[in-house]
């Protein structure tokens, strides 16, 4: 986990949008960098002050640990950008996350996937197609991927779970 606080410590940093980080991974290769620059290196390397002025933020720095520990305890790993399990589609989207945190098999990141995402309130007919579609689509060997809320997502999981479907979760993770 070493090498990957620094990850962990990027991602957390609010107020930077998924295409900054991303643009910053770009320029620097690794956020070891970006966590020993000063604000004065960032803005002459072209970084807005607004931002070098979070990056460099020691807030950031001192609750490094409290996410790390939370991590271990509940098993989750990250997948960088850079990482050979991060997912091929998600990679060519306009502003991709430069990490996912991931709990369970991650090596089902890449394989053939669908989301189903619906309302949280949804009628007995909507329960009943979500988990339908999705039984279908674990019986040919199509992921389901959902965001694990009430309704239609979660009837899309349990539709998959109900053959024996692999089902990928999206969710975000808050440690304050």
């Amino acid at each position: 986990m070493q090498d990957s606080k620094y990850w962990v410590w990027l991602s957390k940093i609010e107020g930077l949008n998924p295409k900054l980080l991303y643009d910053l991974i770009e320029k620097y290769n690794n956020p070891k960098i970006l966590w020993n620059k000063t604000k004065d290196e960032l803005i002459k390397d072209g970084v807005k002050e607004l931002y070098a002025d979070k990056i460099t933020n020691d807030e950031y720095k001192l609750n490094l640990n409290k996410y790390l520990e939370y991590m271990e305890k509940n098993n989750i790993e990250i997948i960088t950008i850079k990482d050979k399990f991060y997912p091929d589609k998600l990679k060519v989207i306009y502003d991709p996350p430069v990490v996912l945190y991931v709990k369970g098999n991650k090596t089902i990141l890449n394989e053939k996937a669908i989301a189903i995402v619906g309302a949280r309130e949804c009628t007995k007919y909507g329960e009943n197609i979500a988990k339908k579609v999705a039984y279908n689509l674990s019986l040919n060997n199509i992921n389901v991927i959902s965001g694990l809320a009430k309704g239609i997502d979660a009837f899309a999981h349990e539709g998959s779970l109900m053959s024996n479907g692999k089902t990928i979760a999206v969710v975000r993770m808050w440690i304050r």
